[in-house]
């Protein structure tokens, strides 16, 4: 399978440059998530910029030969109902993404365009009205489409989403939106694991990769205390990192466990 990756490089690969505008403070940013003012240095867009689509973060982790669909594990469809604030709703498009395309990488035609349906009505809650086109639907559910063309469908709804975002200044909304996808990603890949290092030492590699995401969200998020939106989502970004490291310093099967319990107590309290 061909990888679209997002903007710039990632590979998770650290950002070099940064706007003149970030530690300046001059002009403050409405973002209609909470309706509260924000400084614009609060979160550094060109760190966002440079993080994968949670789309490419699913396929990162999840595109391996061994692996099979598993559709316990993704957030069940009747959830969506019960998000009624933006928060939630943010995070749960960035969860959904990722899981439809879980679902695609493994042929799962409906459940792809479903989950579509499902990111498309609740992008449009929150005011982003330019996030999965309606052609693109009705492609998917009339036409039998091939693993490469639904995922260059799945990211160009999710670019749109991100451009939509970044023009109107609504910073929050997009970095809830790739939290919720990262923390879903992994969450989908310790589940496949079952806990263990051994079961499938590729997909272990690729979870353990991620530190250095986990790295450029810190670096977004530093200077957002206070906030009462995105300080609880750096909290758990920060229990996740320091597990990160005590894997480094000791890869062990209690170790890891623990990793993959955070990792699934963090996403469960993102999707209630």
């Amino acid at each position: 399978m061909k990888r679209r990756f997002f903007p710039l490089i990632f590979l998770f690969g650290l950002a070099t440059w940064f706007m003149s505008s970030c530690n300046s403070g001059e002009n403050a940013n409405t973002d209609e998530l909470t309706g509260e003012t924000i400084d614009s240095s609060d979160i550094r867009e060109e760190i966002l910029i440079s993080m994968l689509a949670p789309s490419d973060m699913a396929v990162m982790l999840i595109d391996n030969p061994d692996l099979h669909f598993n559709k316990d594990i993704i957030n069940p469809s009747s959830n969506y109902k019960k998000y009624n604030t933006n928060s939630k709703i943010a995070l749960n498009i960035g969860i959904y993404t990722a899981d439809l395309s879980y679902a695609s990488l493994f042929d799962q035609e409906q459940i792809t365009y479903d989950y579509l349906d499902i990111v498309k009505g609740m992008s449009e809650e929150i005011g982003i009205t330019q996030s999965i086109e309606k052609r693109h639907l009705d492609m998917i559910k009339n036409n039998k489409l091939d693993k490469e063309h639904m995922m260059k469908i799945i990211n160009e709804s999710f670019m749109n989403t991100d451009a939509y975002l970044r023009e109107n200044n609504r910073q929050k909304v997009i970095t809830m939106i790739l939290i919720g996808g990262w923390v879903e990603a992994q969450y989908i890949a310790v589940s496949l694991s079952n806990d263990s290092p051994e079961t499938n030492p590729q997909l272990t590699e690729s979870i353990l990769a991620q530190k250095i995401s986990l790295e450029l969200m810190n670096k977004a998020l530093e200077n957002v205390k206070g906030d009462k939106t995105l300080m609880p989502l750096k909290n758990d970004i920060d229990k996740i990192y320091k597990l990160y490291l005590l894997l480094e310093d000791n890869m062990s099967d209690e170790n890891f466990k623990k990793f993959c319990d955070l990792i699934k107590q963090v996403r469960n309290s993102y999707i209630v």
